[in-house]
């Protein structure tokens, strides 16, 4: 990773490590949806923003998660062509931005590297109440009822046809 003062202007207000968290943060909180036996797993992570932050992935997200996961993802397959390029070139960004809620003990990690979410209190991002950003905000929210709804990881890499 770059030094933040030597990152550019885009980068560093688009993968800024507060936005990315809170869209990894949203997702993780829906996953859980206060069911102590199921949580977020890592392996997860770094799934969230190559889906997420991809507009032309998020523009063709439905509206709800009754859509079954594979078929989406079927669906749109020359979205995820490069799909393993992209999650590697946000990896950086993803575990800079889960470093970033565990450093302010916004999230946890288990034992078991499940990811927990920790009192946490909502602030003012800048820019939030843009259209793209709530845009963001909700298909986050989306994807973690879906993950959950998916299976395990496994699963998921699978219908993805990546490894991680």
């Amino acid at each position: 990773m770059k030094q933040w003062e030597n990152r550019s202007p885009i980068a560093a207000n688009l993968l800024n490590p507060a936005f990315c968290g809170e869209i990894i943060r949203r997702t993780i909180t829906a996953y859980n949806d206060n069911d102590e036996k199921l949580l977020f797993s890592y392996s997860l992570m770094p799934l969230v923003l190559p889906i997420l932050l991809h507009k032309k992935t998020r523009d063709k997200m439905p509206m709800r998660s009754s859509t079954y996961f594979h078929h989406w993802v079927d669906e749109n397959e020359p979205l995820f062509l490069n799909f393993a390029d992209r999650v590697k070139e946000l990896l950086p960004y993803s575990k800079e931005a889960l470093m970033f809620l565990l450093l302010h003990r916004c999230v946890s990690i288990t034992n078991d590297g499940k990811i927990e979410i920790q009192n946490y209190r909502k602030r003012n991002l800048r820019g939030e109440n843009t259209d793209e950003v709530q845009s963001i905000f909700k298909k986050a929210e989306l994807l973690g009822k879906w993950l959950r709804l998916t299976g395990n990881e496994q699963t998921i890499y699978m219908f993805l046809k990546i490894r991680p």
